[in-house]
């Protein structure tokens, strides 16, 4: 033993510098700050993400942009100081102030699965195919600072005072029958699983009582036209809602909408068929725009502006349609293949 610590202590010794140089390289590379770079980022094929039973092809493609976030490192902060496209933030900047980052990636793949959800009983509704909805889950995925409650994240709700929760226009209906200040109970089941009785003291949030809370929904929809969503663990968020929607429609219906072009968009998507704005839409343009797409379907609003402005500063050759629901951009693509 005693050969072996001096053999390991003579060669301590003799190569101790080029172990500092690996050491200094390696903290070079790897150490991480408190900081996250928002870049373009690149599209993904929704064809990828959506089964069926239909042996259906496009002759274009139907895509969903998205944001990339990089760890800000040594390296990358370099890169971002000459690259006009990357933005330098704060960690507490894409995260809400009381929430911590694993929190946020929750709530980020919770809507996912509620996109997902919406989007296939959107895409049934148009193509006038019977679905039934089941299984309703209501979550609390975000609890505001103001908030008065001590619901958890990650929280089942099942009950609010004696009202049965069954789905999430249930739940705002209900709170919509109270008063600023007023209590209510609220009957959860926690992330561990466990029933747990919680409280809450309604806030006024724009003259309107509410818990304050980020509500997100599930449900499984049933039909005999099956469809399978192909998601990566690393993927969340709700921004490819509308793409989703399109492309499941064009699967069930064998309606190929590309007219042979690649065609990027995103939105939200909610049950009644609208399109919600989003954020990151610079990082998502010009993501699109470096992988050659022909069209960018962009939310109606604040989104559409930016992105115009975007385009106009720089002589970005793609076309920009802005959309308020899914009708408005399905009537789009039909008319453009016309």
């Amino acid at each position: 033993m005693r050969k072996l610590f001096n053999n390991i202590k003579k060669l301590l010794k003799e190569y101790y510098k080029t172990l500092i140089v690996y050491i200094l390289i390696l903290a070079f590379f790897l150490i991480e700050f408190p900081y996250y770079i928002s870049a373009p980022g690149g599209l993904i094929n929704t064809d990828s993400k959506v089964e069926t039973t239909e042996n259906f092809k496009m002759k274009g493609s139907l895509n969903m942009a998205y944001v990339s976030e990089i760890h800000a490192t040594i390296p990358t902060l370099i890169v971002s100081l000459f690259n006009k496209d990357w933005d330098v933030e704060k960690e507490a900047e894409v995260k809400n102030d009381n929430e911590t980052i694993e929190e946020k990636n929750y709530r980020n793949k919770m809507l996912l699965e509620e996109a997902n959800d919406i989007s296939l009983l959107v895409a049934y509704k148009y193509s006038n195919i019977k679905y039934e909805i089941t299984n309703n889950k209501v979550y609390a995925t975000y609890i505001d600072e103001l908030a008065k409650t001590d619901l958890k994240i990650g929280d089942q709700i099942l009950k609010v005072d004696d009202k049965k929760i069954t789905s999430k226009n249930v739940l705002l209906k209900y709170i919509a029958t109270k008063k600023i200040n007023d209590k209510v109970t609220i009957k959860v089941k926690d992330i561990k699983g466990n029933i747990k009785i919680r409280k809450a003291t309604l806030i006024d949030v724009l003259d309107t009582p509410k818990v304050g809370a980020v509500i997100t929904e599930t449900f499984d929809v049933k039909s005999k036209e099956k469809v399978k969503f192909n998601f990566k663990e690393s993927e969340s968020g709700s921004s490819g809602g509308l793409m989703l929607t399109l492309t499941i429609y064009s699967h069930l219906n064998q309606i190929d909408l590309t007219n042979g072009e690649k065609i990027v968009g995103t939105g939200t998507i909610d049950i009644n068929g609208n399109v919600g704005e989003i954020s990151g839409i610079k990082y998502k343009l010009i993501g699109a725009v470096n992988k050659n797409a022909d069209i960018f379907l962009v939310p109606q609003g604040s989104n559409y502006k930016e992105a115009k402005k975007i385009k106009q500063e720089k002589g970005y050759d793609i076309d920009l349609v802005p959309v308020s629901t899914f009708e408005e951009a399905l009537k789009y693509l039909q008319n453009k293949k016309n």
